[in-house]
């Protein structure tokens, strides 16, 4: 999705997109793509499932920074000889980073805060990473519409309706669903929720 199509279709008052200026990205081995997603589009400052995005600072908490600017640890020594390889971009509900590796095509990763910020797949692109925030939300406002907010709440969906949620995202980043990482862990643990839910309702 491009940067255009993004911000058009992300339309979203609530959770407005926080662009990040030209000449605080020029700070960062970002490849020009992602540059230019950045800085015409941005991300929400909140997005579902229960990630946050970077703010136009070098604040150490919510602002956009090289990891090993932010974290001067045994951690992060791997990687002082390469200090641009990571830019923290946001972070997940449990505190996992959300970091472009600009040593592998600016892929996006969750780097685990409990274990050395090993990485594991998020998505394959900037790009990617917009076209599921849509994708995600849609779904979710689906169920919603469909259901009601309390089953939503409580982990419920539609055989149909999860199908439908792999397949776009499927469409777009494949290997966000194969690869040990983010989002196949956030499918499996919806299911999980939804087949707790309906047990407890037999």
């Amino acid at each position: 999705m491009s940067p255009k199509e993004f911000k058009k279709n992300w339309n979203a008052p609530a959770e407005p997109l926080r662009q990040i200026s030209g000449n605080r990205l020029a700070a960062f081995n970002l490849h020009d793509d992602t540059r230019i997603f950045l800085a015409f589009a941005g991300l929400p400052a909140y997005a579902a499932p229960y990630l946050s995005f970077s703010e136009d600072s070098d604040d150490e908490v919510y602002g956009i920074n090289n990891l090993v600017d932010i974290f001067e640890t045994d951690e992060t020594d791997g990687d002082r000889n390469d200090p641009g390889k990571y830019v923290v971009i946001g972070s997940c509900r449990d505190g996992d980073l959300i970091a472009i590796k600009t040593t592998e095509g600016d892929k996006i990763f969750e780097l685990d805060h409990e274990d050395h910020f090993t990485p594991a797949y998020f998505n394959v692109s900037i790009e990617a990473l917009a076209d599921f925030l849509i994708i995600y939300r849609d779904f979710e406002h689906a169920v919603i519409a469909a259901h009601g907010e309390e089953k939503h709440r409580n982990g419920y969906f539609t055989d149909e309706q999860f199908e439908e949620l792999k397949a776009k995202m499927n469409t777009v980043d494949p290997d966000a669903l194969t690869e040990d990482g983010f989002w196949k862990d956030q499918l499996e643990i919806k299911y999980s929720l939804r087949k707790e839910y309906l047990r407890e309702q037999s």
